[in-house]
């Protein structure tokens, strides 16, 4: 689908009655799947943070900076035990960026995160 298509879908499903729960539900819905697929050409160094809508993870949390480590040329598929069953929100999750975040006792930490979730960190000074 291209963007100009998701773009018209994001507008007819936008057109419903605001005060419906269930269309506001269907708005967010593809606005929230639109930025999934959105791309990012990311770099190591670089500053991150979750789109909105797409943490799936306790760490970092939303507006919070992380660090690309590393961006993996192939993705990884974690294989503990959460991520092997299908009904899973990690099953078959694609890990293609090493962050690393400031956990809750300061310490420096690195983690595995499917870029498509996350958007560039933009510092103002």
């Amino acid at each position: 689908m291209s963007n100009r298509e998701k773009n018209k879908l994001v507008k007819v499903v936008s057109a419903e009655s605001q005060d419906d729960p269930i269309a506001e539900r269907a708005r967010r819905l593809t606005e929230i799947a639109t930025l999934m697929d959105a791309t990012n050409d990311f770099h190591k160094g670089q500053l991150v943070r979750w789109k909105p809508g797409l943490r799936n993870r306790l760490l970092p949390g939303y507006n919070e900076p992380a660090i690309i480590r590393e961006v993996l040329p192939a993705p990884v598929y974690d294989s503990c035990e959460r991520a092997r069953c299908a009904n899973s929100a990690e099953f078959r999750e694609p890990l293609t960026l090493i962050l690393a975040i400031l956990d809750p006792d300061g310490d420096f930490v690195e983690y595995r995160y499917d870029a498509r979730r996350f958007e560039a960190y933009n510092v103002s000074v």
